[in-house]
């Protein structure tokens, strides 16, 4: 997966206070975990991917959307061929020894369609959480915690996106240098890559030693713990929490009501009254952070007021 660098962009996202980006992404989340309805599993993937589009993070969500849009159909494929629950009976494979024959029904297509869209809309919170929310923020309102907690957490959130980043600068180097780094067989392949990880493992260690030193020439740990900079609470950061209670709050009533829960098996149930409206307003309640955006960027007026 690609590595995630932050970048400081043009944009309303960047500016928002660290807790109200994390409530967003914890939103998101929570309410993917509690939604079964495919379509309100859906609602939550478009609008999220609203947001990051408004952002301008295509680049950054594409390899989310082709690592997950993979793993879907890999859950699809697993699910149908050895699930087999559902009365919608789609085809009948060959016996085979142990597993039997084989039963590929509707129900288990559409469930793992489901399980699919709901790991959809996590990698895609994390996206926002890596493209668009201030870690050193976000360690600086988790600091009351624990210092030494938050510096792990935060240390470990940027160790993967850093480390790929400069797996991906070793590569380009070794090729620039006419370095073959693949090879035609799978031992090939492996014998090019020892050089490639030694590195890496040095840049780490050299990273590491940097780290060090620099939490040693900051005093880090020498005494109590101080804070010098504020994170202000601005209108837009109100806006949106608002607008993010409201959807959290109508997410658990359709919860609650059977409108955001389906079932698969044994038949699959039908749209309930009613639940189309739901989804529909939690979507425009969830996209409000790039209608802000939008008219931050081209609404003077508005821009000097939030």
């Amino acid at each position: 997966m690609q590595a995630i660098v932050q970048r400081e962009r043009e944009n309303l996202f960047t500016r928002l206070h660290p807790l109200t980006g994390l409530l967003y992404v914890a939103s998101l989340a929570v309410l993917a975990l509690l939604f079964s309805h495919p379509l309100y599993q859906l609602a939550l993937f478009l609008a999220v991917g609203v947001v990051l589009l408004a952002a301008g993070g295509w680049q950054v969500w594409r390899p989310y959307l082709y690592f997950s849009l993979t793993m879907l159909i890999i859950i699809v494929g697993f699910n149908a061929v050895l699930g087999g629950w559902g009365e919608t009976v789609l085809f009948v494979g060959p016996a085979f020894p142990i597993l039997g024959r084989p039963r590929v029904t509707l129900e288990a297509l559409l469930y793992g369609v489901g399980m699919g869209l709901r790991l959809l809309v996590l990698t895609s919170a994390f996206c926002y959480y890596n493209h668009l929310v201030n870690q050193e923020g976000v360690m600086r309102l988790l600091s009351p915690l624990g210092g030494r907690f938050v510096l792990v957490i935060t240390m470990a959130t940027r160790f993967l996106p850093l480390l790929v980043q400069e797996f991906n600068r070793i590569m380009a180097v070794q090729r620039c240098r006419g370095v073959k780094v693949t090879g035609a067989s799978l031992r090939e392949k492996v014998g090019s890559m020892v050089p490639v990880l030694n590195i890496l493992l040095l840049a780490a260690l050299e990273r590491s030693l940097q780290v060090a030193e620099s939490m040693q020439a900051r005093g880090y740990g020498s005494g109590p713990r101080r804070v010098y900079t504020r994170e202000l609470w601005r209108p837009r950061d109100y806006l949106i929490l608002a607008a993010l209670a409201a959807a959290f709050l109508l997410g658990l009533a359709a919860v609650a009501a059977g409108w955001a829960r389906y079932t698969y098996y044994p038949r699959l149930a039908g749209l309930q009254p009613g639940s189309l409206l739901p989804a529909l307003i939690l979507t425009l309640a969830l996209v409000q952070p790039a209608v802000l955006n939008w008219g931050w960027l081209h609404w003077t007026w508005l821009k000097s007021r939030i």
